[in-house]
């Protein structure tokens, strides 16, 4: 079983992606391979820069990220994985073309806010609140114009869970 993970910035994607580890499904962080294709470039590990890097791979594949990381799934021979995170309405597609099912996660804004400081993944978290709600207008709400919007993708979701 293939499940796409999309949800508003700390929703608490990660803690559904832990619970489905624990029953034995693979992880595919977008994050991760977003980071490692920065690092190679020698640039900074920043939503400001994850974005655009993010629709540059979506012009080059079909599915962007997603396409890399279900390609990683299927060298490694694992049929239950997950696919985290979906940031677009064409992702969502993708993914369920390769036969999944998507998740979404949300939570009120100040929770999210607090719960994405306190895991300080790096340059990404480390914004005032000010910055991290620009963020959340611009991905959450497709504020930025083409790029994320992933409200739109929890509406099209499976499944929504709210974790407040």
């Amino acid at each position: 079983m293939i499940i796409g993970i999309t949800g508003t910035i700390g929703a608490g994607k990660g803690t559904v992606v832990e619970y489905l580890k624990q029953k034995g499904f693979a992880h595919y962080s977008s994050s991760v391979v977003l980071k490692e294709i920065l690092r190679e470039r020698g640039l900074p590990e920043t939503r400001t820069y994850m974005s655009p890097l993010a629709d540059e791979l979506l012009a080059a594949y079909e599915g962007g990220v997603l396409h890399l990381s279900h390609e990683r799934a299927e060298k490694s021979g694992v049929t239950d994985y997950v696919l985290e995170a979906i940031h677009r309405t064409s992702e969502a597609d993708y993914v369920r073309s390769i036969g999944g099912v998507i998740w979404g996660v949300d939570a009120d804004l100040e929770k999210r806010y607090e719960r994405s400081v306190k895991r300080g993944e790096g340059e990404k978290d480390k914004v005032t609140f000010e910055e991290f709600v620009e963020h959340a207008k611009r991905e959450d709400e497709g504020a930025g114009g083409t790029g994320p919007n992933i409200r739109a993708v929890i509406a099209t979701a499976d499944a929504v869970f709210t974790n407040n």
